[in-house]
């Protein structure tokens, strides 16, 4: 009987506790469409869009990089500047404001080196 009070008392006891130790852990749960193998890159969900798309961009390290769009002359049509962290941040990209054309989406980093680059058509 004791033994049976005592383990009790244990169980309210630790069920009593305050969990400070336990931080939570922001996970991102990547569609299989969008996972990248490399340690950075860039990946749409789909190459033909008509109005969004999602996207994942896969970060080497958290810092400040850049989303370019560019049309098929190369000439820069949008960039966005966006706070990434490191691994996987999923992504919306907004194209319906631009016309039904070819494009080249590019991730760099503050310096312009491009990180990842792939191409879409606005439908």
């Amino acid at each position: 009987m004791k033994k049976l009070l005592l383990l009790l008392s244990l169980f309210l006891l630790v069920g009593c506790m305050k969990d400070d130790f336990i931080e939570p852990i922001n996970l991102v749960e990547v569609p299989e469409s969008l996972v990248i193998e490399d340690l950075q890159g860039l990946k749409l969900e789909s190459t033909i869009v008509s109005s969004e798309v999602r996207m994942n961009v896969k970060l080497p390290y958290t810092d400040i990089y850049r989303i370019k769009i560019r049309d098929i002359a190369k000439q820069l049509i949008s960039q966005e500047k966006i706070q990434g962290n490191e691994g996987d941040n999923l992504l919306k990209v907004y194209v319906s404001s631009l016309p039904k054309d070819g494009y080249i989406i590019e991730l760099t980093n503050n310096d312009h080196d491009v990180l990842g680059l792939t191409t879409f058509v606005v439908n």
